[in-house]
């Protein structure tokens, strides 16, 4: 199966989303502050990387979308046409991060992919389509 979402309607969805994820976790960061009142940046920056998974993980495999993807009008599915499982988010999200910070290779590669999918897409076995 083929995805039909262009690079451009991703780049918007990842855009949007940063947004989205740097509040989540402003605001779990504000809880353990309140909680424990003392604590060091380097415990801020351990609950910010399972915040942002969370949010993604959790989007895509109960409800196929985040936010982002849902303003942008598209969602992630297996080949099947199935929700994803959560070994898959857990492969996407991990292969998105490698992807995007490679200068964004992980991603380009969807350009000159025959399927249109980008990294992370190919190696956890999912992809985007429009709604």
């Amino acid at each position: 199966m083929k995805s039909n979402v262009s690079l451009l309607r991703r780049l918007g969805a990842i855009f949007y989303d940063t947004f989205l994820a740097f509040s989540l976790v402003f605001f779990v960061g504000m809880i353990a502050i309140a909680i424990f009142d003392d604590i060091g940046n380097a415990f801020l920056y351990m609950i910010t990387l399972p915040t942002v998974y969370l949010y993604f993980a959790l989007s895509w495999v109960k409800g196929r979308q985040t936010i982002g993807m849902k303003a942008w009008k598209f969602q992630v599915i297996q080949h099947n046409q199935k929700n994803i499982t959560h070994s898959q988010a857990f492969i996407r999200f991990t292969l998105g991060l490698v992807s995007f910070s490679v200068f964004g290779l992980g991603f380009i590669y969807q350009l000159f992919n025959k399927d249109n999918l980008s990294w992370h897409d190919k190696l956890s076995n999912t992809l985007l389509v429009k709604n």
